[in-house]
């Protein structure tokens, strides 16, 4: 009788738990992904409103000039990792080891009379595994203005 009842007892909670493991592991994940891209958005935003001015914009980069005592700022996607470069001093990646950028698209909103300079982008931010508890996705869609105008 105690073996039936220890084993009606294992039969519910070992899913059970089982379940909440699972759901913690995706909980991880997912607040890695959206760590990752809302960091990555700050740091540009920061930067471009930090600007002096926009050298330069392509589909997945942007140059800024900048002012004392840096001298510009590049802002890139390489190899599924966002990375920036001041001054040439080499690149230093933005996000982590663990997500990978797949989308990192700029757009130059610069006025016509240049009086307002602004830069939009788009940012996809993944994370692959093997089962499903371990991949998710954030989209980021933000643009920023630079202050010097």
């Amino acid at each position: 009788m105690y073996v039936g009842i220890i084993g009606i007892v294992f039969g519910a909670v070992v899913p059970f738990a089982w379940s909440m493991i699972g759901n913690g592991a995706k909980s991880a994940v997912q607040q890695e992904v959206t760590g990752n891209a809302r960091f990555v958005s700050e740091k540009i935003k920061r930067e471009v409103r930090n600007a002096n001015g926009i050298s330069a914009v392509s589909a997945n980069s942007i140059t800024l000039t900048n002012f004392a005592p840096d001298s510009t700022t590049v802002i890139d996607l390489s190899g599924g990792r966002v990375r920036i470069n001041k001054n040439g001093g080499g690149a230093v990646d933005l996000s982590s080891d663990g997500v990978v950028v797949t989308d990192l698209t700029f757009t130059d909103n610069t006025s016509g009379d240049l009086k307002t300079k602004n830069i939009s982008f788009t940012l996809t931010v993944e994370a692959q595994g093997v089962r499903q508890e371990y991949e998710a996705t954030a989209l980021l869609r933000s643009s920023a203005e630079l202050r010097s105008n």
